[in-house]
Formats: C-alpha cells, sequence, structure tokens
C-alpha cells in the first residue's frame, strides 16, 4: 500500500470517528438537554418532555408521550425488555472505578493517543481495521469529552435480557465494544493466515 493509499485510509478513518462521535455526543445531549418542558401528575402533556424531569416517575410510574415509564426502569419501548433511563457514571464499564473521573479521562486520553501511533505505524489497512479503528476513536473520544466537560458519562440505554438487568450503556460503549471485536477478528484471521502460508511452504 502507497503513502497516498495510507493517508486516503486514514482520511476514512477519521470520517467515521467524527460521525461515531457527533453520533455519541447528539444522543447524549437528547438525554440530558432535549426533552426540557414541565410533567404534571407524572403525566408528560407537552412535547418533548425532560428526561431528566422524569425521575419521580421513574420512581413512581407514569405515561410519556403514550409510552409507559416503569419504576427503576425507565420509558418503556419493548416491554421487559428495553428501556430509555439516564444515568449519570461517573466510573467505567460496569461502574468499576466510580468516581475516579480524573483518572478515568486520563486513561482514556492514553488509550486515544497510543491508538494514534498504533495507526501511523500501519503499513497497510483492511476493510475491517479502518473500520475497528474509526469506531474505537468515536467511542473512546465520546466518552472521555463527557468525562472532562460534564464529570460522568451518560448511559441510557436499558435492557433487560432473561431478566438479567444489563448495565445501562450509551452509543460510545457500543462503538468500544464493537470495535474490540472486530480487532479481535482481524488479528485472528492475520494470524491464521500466517499460519496457513507457513504449512503451504512446508
Amino acid at each position: 500500500m502507497t503513502k497516498n493509499e495510507l493517508k486516503k485510509e486514514r482520511r476514512i478513518i477519521y470520517i467515521i470517528s467524527i460521525i461515531g462521535i457527533i453520533l455519541d455526543q447528539i444522543t447524549k445531549f437528547i438525554i440530558r438537554y432535549g426533552f426540557r418542558t414541565s410533567c404534571e401528575q407524572n403525566i408528560c402533556v407537552t412535547a418533548p418532555c425532560p428526561l431528566n424531569c422524569l425521575i419521580d416517575m421513574i420512581k413512581e410510574g407514569g405515561t410519556f408521550q403514550g409510552l409507559n415509564v416503569v419504576p427503576g426502569r425507565g420509558i418503556e419501548l419493548i416491554r421487559n425488555f428495553f428501556y430509555i433511563i439516564e444515568v449519570k457514571n461517573t466510573g467505567g464499564a460496569w461502574g468499576i472505578f466510580s468516581g475516579n473521573v480524573a483518572f478515568l479521562a486520563f486513561i482514556s486520553l492514553f488509550v486515544i493517543v497510543l491508538l494514534y501511533f498504533f495507526l501511523r505505524s500501519e503499513k497497510s489497512l483492511n476493510k475491517l481495521s479502518i473500520t475497528y479503528y474509526g469506531f474505537l476513536f468515536a467511542g473512546i473520544i465520546g466518552n472521555c469529552i463527557d468525562r472532562i466537560v460534564n464529570g460522568y458519562v451518560t448511559d441510557f440505554l436499558n435492557f433487560y435480557i432473561l431478566g438479567y438487568d444489563f448495565p445501562v450503556f450509551n452509543i460510545a460503549d457500543i462503538l468500544i465494544v464493537v470495535g474490540v471485536g472486530l480487532m479481535i477478528i482481524d488479528v485472528v484471521r492475520g494470524e491464521l493466515h500466517v499460519i496457513k502460508e507457513r504449512k503451504r511452504k512446508c
């Protein structure tokens, strides 16, 4: 792969990252601020209604735009499965290192710089690597922005899987998990290719 081709592929990664960051930040903004009117008697009469004004409704139940608000779970989109709820996470995944926002922000910045140097050292890129680099940059930067600007990460996707209350997450988390998954697939695929080539030469 020539230098110009590498530059072109890196530009694609940066574009994917920017789109991912924008999507992540817009959804978090909507959850935090985009639904700000008034709620009366546990019913949001006007559209839109603030998710943060739904705190009492989430405790007591009510109605949001014709949707049920289930106490402790949030706005019910799919019964007993998918809910929207605002959670201010001052920790990492599953709430680990809760309260250590500065430390987690530093780790995020360190990983971003490390990832950038890995990208710059790549001699060639394929569709998988372009995608996972873009997703990882977007996800890590998205949550890092939250930690630096707000002092917490906004999580809002709440799933109950076979009765298990899965930890609440956001778009950035999805991008990170998918990015890591694609990276593992790419590494394994590369190793299998090397093993295959060695066997062929033998």
